[in-house]
């Protein structure tokens, strides 16, 4: 007999948090957060000091699993990064991903930095509202 898989443990239902609207999943991928220090891993978790440095004595980084920043569509607003945390009862929920956060990410860059291989004056013309004409 087959198994059936539990789609209601995979869904996030998240609310944009400047309409109100309905976000959708995005890429889909996943950027798990991780930690290089017991204080780190603490401040994640919130495990205790001792169990946090038992942790990292066997290994230099922690990756946890249960939480990572995705990208999620909001029909006004575009392309919203949320942080999702995965609970006990294997719930999914998700809130706005603070800035301090990108650092402690795999596979992610700052999206409050421009792209170092842009050149500035590129970056500078992606922003420009109005397309300017020359008439002779």
């Amino acid at each position: 007999m087959a198994r059936k898989r539990n789609r209601s443990l995979n869904r996030v239902e998240i609310d944009c948090p400047s309409c109100g609207e309905r976000l959708w999943r995005g890429c889909g991928q996943k950027h798990h957060l991780f930690s290089s220090s017991a204080e780190q891993t603490r401040e994640l978790t919130g495990i205790t000091r001792k169990k946090a440095v038992l942790l990292h004595t066997d290994i230099t980084t922690w990756v946890d699993r249960s939480r990572w920043i995705e990208a999620f569509f909001c029909p006004d607003h575009g392309q919203v990064w949320i942080i999702c945390t995965r609970g006990d009862d294997g719930q999914v929920t998700g809130e706005v991903a603070p800035s301090r956060l990108w650092l402690q990410t795999t596979g992610t860059i700052d999206p409050s930095k421009p792209n170092p291989s842009v050149s500035e004056f590129t970056y500078r013309m992606s922003r420009r509202s109005t397309v300017q004409t020359h008439r002779e």
